[in-house]
């Protein structure tokens, strides 16, 4: 059977694979291997119910009053989805007061490790190899890599993030410097995609902070701080368990919506021009939450939802804005330091951006890496599963790897790996 996971109008096949060429979202091969093309979907409701008035800057007054209007009307739901637990335990429920000293999430690194890094570079070097071909075997670090191997149990089977600190990004040429980031992060997951945030790097006031997200297709997400804004700037933590114990106990209604596989994901004028799938996974025991509100409601100015695609509902609105707010209250801001290498289990941890400030001297520079580690990663439901093996398993897509923004009178012209 195939999977309820995408939508491409109201009850019609996809079209011949000719229509897809140059603007597809799914690869030929992918679309055989998942049996897309056998895909259909309920008619779309988007021109018979208003969507909801909601856009990518939260609005609390507005999720207020949405609340207050559906708990008014009444008919919600009173308990969890069938099957679902009614509270979740673990090193992964946590806020932001259990982590009062750095030295429980932050490795530092010693000389020796750093000696050891050097080492491993020139090693990697003295091969020949293109940087893309950085792996664990090709990058050996005999001790440093049993406490890698530590840290990586934190990220899939504890707390869920971890931090590297104590590389120098002045110290290497830029070339070298990636090299390194690699080699280090193949301890965590050896296969990765790298993506570059256009406005992070055009940008040199972004007054707005971001709202909570996940980067939808990758089980650990790895920051490098390659450098840093004049002010502003963190990226801050939630944990998506810790707040679905919240609406558990609270709005249980609220975990049927993020649970429905009917949300809207819009491909920004690929074909099909949006898919459907659920936000919220209780799968193989583990609780997975995958969604960018980008992806649901657009980016004004960057990104204006595409035309004549399904809205959010009221349900939807809320519910996102409820992961948002309830994030916020548990949420945990470590330190950010230049040559900072985070890793993140996005299957389980929520997090945002803080606005910024760049100045001539100070440059907010984040790389951002999507990694898999196939024996570590949860099992996947299946909407969850095609959408990695996009991004991981296609041998279809074009591969690139920038060190830097690739520019051209001062705007990119290549983000590297972008994979949304």
């Amino acid at each position: 059977m195939a999977p309820a996971v995408d939508a491409i109008s109201a009850s019609q096949p996809l079209p011949p694979s000719s229509a897809f060429e140059g603007n597809e979202y799914y690869s030929q091969g992918l679309r055989r291997r998942f049996h897309l093309d056998g895909l259909r979907v309920a008619p779309s409701n988007a021109n018979s119910m208003p969507n909801a008035d909601i856009g990518y800057e939260v609005d609390e007054t507005k999720f207020k009053q949405r609340a207050e209007a559906r708990l008014k009307a009444g008919g919600l739901a009173t308990s969890v989805p069938p099957g679902w637990p009614t509270e979740v335990k673990g090193p992964l429920v946590w806020s932001s007061q259990n982590f009062p000293n750095e030295e429980e999430y932050v490795y530092q690194l010693t000389e020796k490790d750093k000696a050891e890094i050097v080492e491993a570079l020139n090693w990697f070097k003295s091969q020949g190899l293109d940087g893309s071909e950085v792996s664990r075997a090709l990058f050996p670090l005999p001790t440093l890599g049993t406490h890698l191997d530590k840290l990586c149990e934190d990220v899939y089977d504890g707390r869920g993030f971890v931090i590297v600190r104590g590389l120098d990004p002045d110290a290497f040429s830029n070339e070298d410097m990636t090299i390194i980031y690699l080699g280090v992060s193949s301890y965590i997951a050896e296969r990765r995609v790298h993506v570059i945030k256009r406005n992070d790097e055009t940008d040199n006031q972004y007054s707005e902070d971001k709202p909570f997200h996940t980067d939808t297709v990758t089980d650990c997400l790895c920051l490098f701080v390659h450098s840093l804004p004049e002010t502003g700037g963190r990226s801050v933590l939630a944990s998506s368990w810790t707040v679905y114990n919240e609406l558990a106990a609270t709005r249980p209604d609220l975990i049927h919506v993020l649970a429905q596989p009917d949300w809207p994901f819009d491909t920004f004028g690929r074909s099909p021009p949006f898919y459907k799938r659920a936000l919220l996974y209780h799968h193989d025991d583990n609780l997975i939450l995958s969604f960018s509100r980008r992806l649901l409601v657009g980016h004004l100015p960057f990104e204006p939802r595409s035309a004549g695609i399904p809205g959010l509902t009221e349900a939807q609105a809320e519910a996102i804005d409820a992961l948002h707010f309830i994030a916020k209250k548990h949420e945990f801001k470590p330190r950010i330091l230049k040559g900072d290498l985070r890793f993140i289990n996005n299957m389980a941890i929520m997090h945002r951006r803080e606005a910024f400030e760049n100045s001539a001297n100070n440059h907010r520079h984040l790389v951002r890496i999507w990694l898999n580690n196939e024996d570590k990663c949860w099992k996947l439901p299946e909407p969850l599963r095609i959408a990695w093996a996009r991004v991981f398993e296609d041998e279809e897509r074009d591969a690139h790897w920038d060190i830097m923004p690739v520019r051209k009178n001062g705007k990119i012209l290549r983000v590297a790996g972008s994979c949304d």
